[in-house]
Formats: structure tokens, C-alpha cells, sequence
């Protein structure tokens, strides 16, 4: 039976359950993040064997956008966030610039999807947890820009995913900790949330759900990972919208907090999402498999929905090889990989105004603090 799961992974290496859950039931898809990564050496290692005990390969998805969110920091130095690129000059060549390096760097790495780029437009004052992570404040800079991120990554036999749909940039909160609140009506989404997912969704291939609740749309308190209004009914019935629905994070408290591991996977399953990540726990995959495997075989509706979604994401993994195979051999070399970062990031400050660092006081730091372990920094 296929799978809609996307899982993570604890450490550096698989443990014995990691093992035997990825020979005995392989996921759709295996997310990694900062408390994967150690050395070059390290990452292909875990990848190789990942896809090669694994019944069926998954496919490997990362959030690398720059920034604060950068999975490979310690590895590629000096990837910028999406706020910098209307910062300076030539914002969309600098963009589709960074799109290729970080398709270079993740095909060296064997990683199918970029769970990138974010195309939220960003409000008056950023949302917690999207700080730099967006293009622009009107949703024509966000197309331009992430359009040609998302272009640089293709190129380079990598897909993308956007997210968070249907936009969080006016949330009230961080979703990692919480529901977040985006109190406008369906026109005002229509008029600029919705439109670089409707511009370029069918271009990626693939969109994220997020965790947004919408009073003025659906029910005050239902993330749009569970409403078919609008994962459903909006992205695919009015946006028009083809390619694979994955839903953020299952485990992040926005809706973690609403019902078992296996109840929110129905749900989400239902609501439209076609794979389903659960990025911290994988001791409770077999659990969430069993459950809906039972309710596909008992529940009719359950089994239309679930086929449904097995035939998009089917569909994407074909994509993911289409763009690999277009694309032609990646780069051989760390090396050459480390050169190209540098000559982008040069080209890139040399396009930056020059401007003295500022750090107010009340922003210092008080205190060690070991880098990348806050829950933000791992979940976003």
C-alpha cells in the first residue's frame, strides 16, 4: 500500500527504529533538518542510506531558504534571507542566483525538494516566525521574486513547494506555538494572498498548507490544514491548482493540540492534504500508518480521498525526476559547490547599499546560547 507520510528524523545517523521502520514501511517522504546535519561527509552518508534500505526511496525534502532558515549554515556559509533581495540592485537576478546555488548544494546532497520558496506577503510588521523569510510586502514582488528562487532551483533538478497557504503573512502568531489568526475576508485573499500561489502554484508543482485559521472564511477556529473550504474548495476548485498538497508540520501545537496523532491525520487527509508530515515523532508512524490503512479498507470516502492523494503525490515524485533529468549532472565537487556560493555571495553584497551593523543593546544577546537548537530555528 503507498504512503502520504512525510517523517524526520533524530540525529546524524538512523537508529535501529529509524532502520527498521524505513525497510519495514517506508514514508512518502523523509524531512531533514538542523539536528541532521554534521559534516559533508555525514549528510550523503545519512541520504545514501536512507534511500537504500528503504523499501521504496522517499523523497527528501528540506527547508533551505536562507537566512534564519538554513539548514546547511554550517556547510554553505552566507545564504541570505528572501527580505534582503529588494534590498538592493538586480533583486530578481539575485534571487533566481541564489535559487541555483541552493539547487546545487541540495542535488549534490541527493535532496529531491526544497520545501521553499515562502510566498506569504509580509504585513506592516512581520508575523512571528516569517521575520526576513518573505519576498515582499505586494504580491507582484513576490511573484517576480520568489517565481525566479523557485526558477533557480528547477534548473538545477530540484522542486520546490510553496508556502503557507492560503498566506500567513497578517498571522497573529507563530503557528510552531500556537494558532495563528489571519483576520481578513475572502476578497482581500483574493486580492493578495492568494495571488503568487495561483501564479506560480502549477509551475512548482506543489503547495504547503498552513496552520492559519481565517474567521472571515471558514470556521473562526479551524487551521486550514483541516478546512476543505480551503484546501479544497479554494486552492483547487477556484485557484485551479493541480499538484500536491502537503501539509506544514502535524506536530507543531497549532494542531497538535487538536486530537490524536491518528485522528489529525484523518482529518488533514480529508480536509485535501495529500502528505502529511510529521517531522519529530517517528516512533508513532507505524501507529498513524495502521490507522489510516484500516480506514481506507472500511471507509469508502476515506478510500476515494486517500487514492486521490496517492495519485498527486505519485505525481510529484515524477516531477522531482523530471527536474533531475532536465537538469543533467549536478555539481561533482564540493569545492566547485563552495566556489560558486562565494562568487554569488560577493556579487550579492556588491549589489547591497553600504550600511554600518547596528545591534540595539535591548537585542544583545545575554548569555551563551547553543546555535540551532530553539524549537523556531528547528521547526521553522
Amino acid at each position: 500500500m503507498h504512503d502520504l507520510l512525510g517523517i524526520g528524523l533524530t540525529g546524524k545517523t538512523l537508529t535501529d527504529l529509524e532502520r527498521q521502520f524505513l525497510a519495514d514501511r517506508s514514508p512518502y517522504a523523509v524531512v531533514l533538518f538542523g539536528r541532521n546535519i554534521g559534516t559533508v561527509e555525514q549528510l550523503r552518508d545519512l541520504v545514501h542510506e536512507v534511500k537504500m534500505i528503504s523499501r521504496r526511496p522517499p523523497v527528501i525534502m528540506i527547508d533551505e531558504e536562507g537566512g534564519r532558515v538554513d539548514r546547511l549554515r554550517n556547510l554553505i556559509p552566507g545564504l541570505p534571507s528572501a527580505e534582503s533581495f529588494q534590498e538592493g540592485d538586480k533583486p530578481s537576478e539575485m534571487a533566481a542566483w541564489a535559487g541555483q546555488v541552493i539547487g546545487m548544494a541540495l542535488r549534490f546532497f541527493d535532496v529531491e525538494c526544497d520545501l521553499a520558496p515562502v510566498v506569504d506577503i509580509r504585513g506592516e510588521q512581520a508575523t512571528k516566525g516569517l521575520e526576513r523569510r518573505t519576498f515582499g510586502s505586494d504580491p507582484e514582488s513576490v511573484v517576480e521574486l520568489a517565481g525566479a528562487f523557485m526558477r533557480g532551483l528547477h534548473s538545477q533538478g530540484v522542486a520546490s513547494c510553496l508556502k503557507h497557504w492560503p498566506g500567513i503573512g497578517l498571522g497573529s502568531a507563530d503557528p510552531h506555538y500556537g494558532a495563528t489568526v489571519i483576520d481578513v475576508a475572502l476578497e482581500e485573499l483574493h486580492r493578495r494572498d492568494l495571488v503568487p500561489f495561483a501564479q506560480l502554484g502549477n509551475e512548482a508543482q506543489a503547495v504547503m498548507i498552513g496552520h492559519g485559521t481565517y474567521p472571515k472564511v471558514d470556521e473562526p477556529d479551524l487551521p486550514a490544514t483541516f478546512s476543505p473550504a480551503l484546501t479544497i474548495d479554494l486552492l483547487r476548485n477556484r485557484c485551479g491548482f493541480n499538484g500536491v498538497a502537503i501539509s506544514d508540520d502535524m506536530e507543531m501545537h497549532a494542531v497538535s493540540d487538536l486530537g490524536s496523532y491518528e485522528e489529525i491525520a484523518e482529518r488533514a487527509l480529508m480536509a485535501g492534504n495529500d502528505v502529511i508530515l510529521f517531522c519529530s515523532h517517528i516512533e508513532r508512524m507505524p501507529e498513524v500508518q495502521r490507522y489510516l490503512e484500516r480506514r481506507v479498507s472500511e471507509d469508502a470516502g476515506v478510500r476515494r480521498r486517500f487514492e486521490e492523494a496517492v495519485e498527486r503525490a505519485e505525481a510529484y515524485r515524477a516531477h522531482c525526476e523530471k527536474l533531475r533529468a532536465e537538469a543533467g549532472p549536478g555539481v561533482g565537487n564540493f569545492d566547485d559547490l563552495l566556489e560558486e556560493t562565494a562568487r554569488f555571495c560577493d556579487e550579492f553584497e556588491r549589489t547591497r547599499p553600504r550600511r554600518d551593523p547596528v545591534i540595539l543593546d535591548i537585542d544583545r544577546r545575554k548569555g551563551p546560547r547553543h546555535p540551532g537548537r530553539t524549537g523556531r530555528e528547528e521547526w521553522t
